[in-house]
């Protein structure tokens, strides 16, 4: 959980600072413009947030990332000295000033995703001498709202790391005074703070969440260490052993008062290899030998390597693993795959949290499998049919019937709207087609709704778009369906009535056009001595028999009605 740990011990995870490819700074001419309230994505049913350490700042990176697929970027990270004032000679702030990051702000407010920046302090010592002094504190508020603010960025993290408790009051005081000074700037701009999995992460989770801050990182990794025996997961769902998990971790934070609906759930692109007594599940460490760091990047080169003993997942601690023998020696390698990460997922909605995120983007080495599972569990509803009744129709007044497939959260609105026209408000979902089955996991649903189309003077399509929402809030894609609204009613061209000697019975024959929807049927009535009546209602046939002696009086009428419902002018023929 400690990250400058990681970073000073394995220097090819992290990789030196000092032997980096970052991307030379540039001067922003124009800044791009922070989000507005209205263009924050709606494309997920929790938060999605991700890390982008300096290191991982390159184009391979930066092309590969899913915008779509996340709610928030943070830039890792800008560092402060013990003034306050901020390392702008660090590789983390000549990063997060280059071009690359350029790419990535608007690419991510393009997608409506927030880019922020996490500003960092490592090492008690440090702490101490940062937070026992109120200027040095106020110095690195006005600096880092400042670069916030210039760089066009939608708020900031801070990550604070070795901090004795007699500081935990100005750490949280300083996180509230930041998270204030970008809300004077920006009234959406978002903040947050890292914190680990232990007692003192969820005081300070505590503590900075009441100071106004948004969010709290729990920091769900690094539960086992290089030098941990036995081996086993890095971020456990549950401990064999009893020990720290993430589920321990989420029962703490709430034990000690917090709001698990502000909490996001930090998991490891990373794992870790330790060379071990046997193959067996848990095996011990062997003695003097540290565990290293495992990227799922690195995975084909470890597979090459030895014997493959077993690659499985250890459903216990949700984790997969690899055993190899290499020249004798066994090595066991435990990391999080797609197949690990959907129970801890879950933990998202069955304990309330906010949502989940990740250290580091870029350590997934181009997996797609991680990030459709994202989609797949965070996703929005998605509509599956859109169909307007009557179809085709002659009244403005229709039906609108919308299924859709819910994911984790239901569908609670809807809104819609004629063509490309502006959208109707939102409106409570209510009632559902015949024969529907939404009991349960509501996984499919239906929904008949009262529309009004545009009126028209000639037959046209109307389409009508269709948008639904959960309950977090995350919105479908826009589907439409369409009917002909035909206002035109058809014409009869031609109507005979004779005798037909062959057929021993009168005949009648007509034709009619519609410029429409098309003729549909007709209707034939006759009257006898003053009186009328129906001979045939609905009827599709362009020719008629009419069973009466040739000596017989009587007037018919035929009426075409079209497709739509419309009609037309009824022409008359006597005998």
């Amino acid at each position: 959980m400690v990250r400058h740990r990681l970073a000073r011990a394995l220097a090819a995870f992290l990789l030196a600072a000092s032997t980096l490819p970052v991307a030379a700074p540039v001067t922003v001419a124009a800044a791009p413009t922070p989000l507005r309230a209205n263009q924050l994505s709606h494309r997920l049913t929790a938060e999605v947030m991700g890390y982008l350490p300096y290191w991982e700042m390159n184009d391979e990176t930066v092309a590969s990332l899913d915008y779509h697929r996340l709610t928030t970027i943070a830039f890792f990270s800008v560092g402060m000295d013990a003034d306050g004032h901020l390392v702008t000679s660090g590789a983390g702030y000549k990063a997060l000033l280059s071009d690359r990051a350029t790419t990535v702000i608007e690419r991510a407010h393009a997608a409506g995703v927030r880019a922020i920046v996490s500003f960092t302090s490592f090492g008690a010592e440090r702490n101490a001498a940062f937070f026992s002094n109120q200027a040095a504190q106020d110095t690195f508020v006005a600096e880092a709202a400042a670069l916030v603010r210039s760089r066009g960025l939608d708020g900031a993290d801070l990550d604070v790391e070795l901090i004795s408790g007699t500081y935990f009051a100005a750490y949280a005081a300083t996180a509230g005074a930041l998270a204030d000074r970008m809300r004077a700037d920006n009234a959406i701009a978002f903040s947050s703070v890292a914190t680990n999995g232990n007692t003192s992460g969820a005081r300070m989770a505590r503590r900075a969440l009441a100071a106004g801050v948004d969010r709290a990182f729990l920091m769900g990794y690094n539960y086992r260490s290089a030098g941990t025996s036995p081996v086993g997961s890095i971020d456990p769902l549950v401990h064999v052993d009893g020990g720290l998990s993430l589920t321990a971790s989420l029962d703490m934070y709430a034990d000690e008062g917090v709001p698990l609906n502000r909490v996001i759930l930090g998991l490891p692109f990373y794992g870790r290899t330790w060379h071990t007594t046997t193959a067996n599940l848990h095996a011990a460490r062997v003695s003097g030998e540290a565990g290293v760091v495992f990227r799922f990047e690195d995975l084909s080169t470890l597979l090459a390597e030895g014997t493959v003993l077993a690659h499985d997942l250890d459903t216990i601690e949700s984790s997969a693993r690899l055993v190899r023998n290499v020249d004798g020696a066994i090595y066991q390698t435990y990391y999080d795959s797609p197949a690990s990460f959907l129970p801890k997922f879950k933990l998202v909605f069955s304990r309330g949290l906010a949502g989940v995120g990740f250290w580091a983007l870029g350590y997934d080495g181009g997996e797609a499998g991680y990030w459709n599972l994202v989609g797949s569990t965070f996703g929005p509803p998605v509509i599956s049919s859109v169909r307007i009744e009557p179809n085709p129709t002659n009244d403005r007044a229709v039906t609108v019937w919308i299924r859709w497939t819910n994911h984790d959260r239901p569908v609670t609105e809807m809104r819609l709207a004629n063509g490309s026209g502006t959208f109707s408000a939102w409106r409570p979902v209510a009632g559902r087609a015949p024969g529907v089955r939404c009991a349960g996991s509501e996984d499919r649903c239906g929904i008949a709704t009262e529309w009004t189309l545009p009126a028209s003077t000639s037959p046209v399509k109307r389409y009508v778009r269709v948008q639904v929402r959960d309950e977090a809030g995350a919105l479908s894609t826009i589907r439409a369906g369409w009917t002909l609204l035909d206002p035109t009613k058809p014409r009869l061209t031609k109507v005979t009535l004779w005798w037909s000697t062959t057929a021993n019975a009168w005949r009648l024959k007509y034709v009619a056009t519609d410029t429409g929807s098309g003729v549909g049927t007709y209707r034939i009535r006759i009257e006898q001595a003053g009186v009328w009546s129906d001979l045939a209602v609905g009827y599709t046939g362009t020719s008629y028999t009419i069973r009466l002696p040739r000596s017989a009086e009587f007037r018919v009428s035929v009426s075409p009605i079209d497709k739509a419902g419309n009609v037309g002018a009824s022409v008359y023929r006597s005998t």
